[in-house]
């Protein structure tokens, strides 16, 4: 059975976390707010899924620096950014790291719950193939060797008669 989807918010302003706390009870997932980075680091978030909504702007370390160090983690939960002082190079750099997204507050939050929810169908299909790829090696490492050598020829398509 898959755990149940959670926003993870990073956020230092309370207004905003209670807000998106509702966007949450609206699409009926949980939602954890930290109000640093360096907060949730020290958060388990080893087996988390759902998606992560982080503010750019954090005191200590930046939504950008968050990201990176989730990188260096294996984290690979999906990041929407969330910024009061988004500009071009901002958004571009955020994307080049690999966020989703980047929104300007204030946004109206029905233009945030379909990020949220291809945030999670991302997660959700990564886990799927990431458990598929672990099924099939599990599985290569049962076969002898005579096996693998007759999958390796399969692979180079081979025909019977040539194996």
């Amino acid at each position: 059975m898959m755990p149940v989807p959670t926003i993870y918010l990073i956020d230092d302003d309370r207004a905003v976390s209670h807000a998106l706390e509702a966007v949450g009870n609206l699409l009926r997932l949980p939602v954890l707010t930290f109000s640093s980075a360096e907060s949730f680091l020290k958060f388990d978030f080893a087996n988390a899924v759902g998606c992560l909504i982080v503010d750019i702007k954090l005191p200590g370390m930046n939504g950008l620096e968050l990201k990176a160090a989730l990188r260096e983690r294996s984290c690979e939960l999906p990041v929407i950014i969330i910024s009061g002082h988004a500009d071009v190079p901002l958004a571009v750099e955020a994307m080049r790291r690999g966020a989703l997204t980047v929104l300007e507050k204030p946004f109206p939050l029905d233009q945030l719950t379909p990020h949220i929810r291809h945030a999670i169908e991302l997660d959700r299909t990564r886990r799927e193939l990431s458990q598929q790829r672990q099924l099939a090696r599990d599985r290569m490492a049962t076969l002898t060797p005579r096996e693998r050598e007759v999958l390796a020829l399969i692979a180079q398509g081979k025909t019977n008669k040539e194996m």
